[in-house]
């Protein structure tokens, strides 16, 4: 949540729509600079799989829908 802990939920509309809220925990600050710290200490990089131009994003959703990745799809810019 980035908007912190309270907020308005439109339950009804939620509802209404069949939508899924799902949430993800992914820790504190320094969690992160800790982890960052850990990346930069080990020299661990991520897999890329491929990469697309801006322009051909559709392209790359493509590629994403299709499931035939292994590892990181990104934009170049």
């Amino acid at each position: 949540m980035l908007t912190g802990l309270a907020g308005e939920v439109p339950t009804a509309v939620l509802m209404r729509k069949q939508a899924r809220l799902q949430g993800l925990i992914v820790g504190s600050r320094r969690h992160q600079v800790e982890f960052v710290r850990a990346i930069e200490a080990t020299g661990l990089r991520p897999v890329v799989d491929r990469s697309f131009a801006l322009a051909d994003i559709a392209s790359a959703f493509r590629h994403e829908e299709a499931g035939a990745h292994f590892g990181k799809i990104c934009l170049e810019f």
